[in-house]
This record gives C-alpha cells, structure tokens and sequence, in this order.
C-alpha cells in the first residue's frame, strides 16, 4: 500500500466492521494472542519449567521469561531454540521470535 493510499484509506464505518478489522489485525488481535500465550506456555514446556518460570512481558515477538535462579535460567537457555519452534506451531504463525531468559521473581500472583 502506498503512502497516498495509506493517508486516504477509508476505516469501516459500521461497528461490525470495525471489531472484524481489531480481531484480525489490532488492539483485539494482540489481546487474544498475549492471552493466549500463558496457556500455550504451560502446554509447550511441561508443569515442571512452569513452577521455575514467569512469563514478565510478550510484546513485539519478544517473550521475556523470569526464572528462579542462575541453575534454572543456565538449565532453561540450552531449550529457548525448540521452545520457540513449538510456541509457534501451536500459534499457527510466527507469534515468537525470541525468548529472554531473566533472573527474577517468578512468585505467582
């Protein structure tokens, strides 16, 4: 799309278009999906890595991780490359480009 065309582009008007255009490309899109990835997080890495782990923040395919300690985030980091690969299948797209694993606070709220 060209810059004109971006700068004329008519939104949806009526409402039921507008929240058709949020769930498959905005705000509503990003929501579904950050939800979604705390539940695909437990599915990918097991109840064990999830009593050690926090997920801090998921933005821009960014997915940043708080581990227990320095034993668990040296255990952890050998796995972030098959994690990744199975985030995403079960994404169905390329939601997570990289996991960053930090020594923090995983208490549970």
């Amino acid at each position: 799309m060209s810059r004109d065309e971006k700068r004329f582009y008519r939104w949806p008007t009526r409402l039921d278009a507008l929240m058709d255009h949020s769930f498959k490309h905005g705000f509503l899109y990003f929501l579904s999906n950050r939800s979604r990835i705390s539940r695909i997080w437990r599915d990918v890495v097991g109840e064990k890595v999830v009593a050690h782990t926090n997920i801090k923040s998921f933005e821009m395919g960014r997915l940043e991780i708080d581990v227990d300690g320095p034993a668990y985030l040296e255990r952890y980091r050998y796995s972030v490359k098959e994690w990744i690969k199975r985030i995403n299948v079960e994404f169905g797209d390329e939601m997570v480009t990289e996991i960053k694993l930090k020594v923090g606070s995983t208490k549970k709220d």
